[in-house]
């Protein structure tokens, strides 16, 4: 996970995403909340995520295959392990962590409702310099411009 950053515009202690909500192509990280809606049937989750497998592959933290498993219900599991086994899977390590706390203690004090599990999934965006792919846009205000993609 080298070169943290590159190719990233820091902007005000933010990310910038990039135009129109960082519609360029660039490596994706998938959040939690976009599995479930395409895991409960949501046509455009299912949507944005075909559309974002068409232009390259789909990178997650392992912090979103745990929130996406302890949110299975019954009868979900075989259709869960083929849509988990599509993604490219990373993991929270020191580097992960350090940089997760460098945005704790950046971000906290202003935006109560971000919790350790978010601020991994960041931490691993900006190090994969990756754009999250999230409905959840307020846990992430690292990331100016970041749009919900439906």
């Amino acid at each position: 996970m080298a070169g943290a950053g590159r190719g990233r515009r820091r902007v005000g202690g933010s990310f910038a995403v990039g135009a129109a909500g960082g519609r360029h192509a660039m490596t994706v990280l998938v959040d939690t909340s976009v599995l479930i809606d395409h895991l409960r049937g949501s046509a455009d989750a299912t949507a944005v995520l075909e559309r974002e497998r068409s232009a390259g592959p789909l990178h997650a933290s392992e912090i979103t295959r745990l929130e996406v498993l302890a949110g299975m219900r019954a009868g979900e599991e075989q259709r869960t392990r083929f849509l988990l086994s599509a993604l490219r899977w990373h993991p929270v390590d020191a580097e992960v962590a350090e940089r997760a706390g460098e945005l704790g203690r950046t971000w906290l004090p202003s935006h109560h409702g971000i919790d350790g599990a978010d601020l991994a999934i960041a931490a691993t965006a900006i190090l994969l310099d990756a754009r999250p792919l999230t409905r959840n846009v307020r846990h992430f205000p690292m990331f100016a411009g970041l749009r919900a993609p439906y």
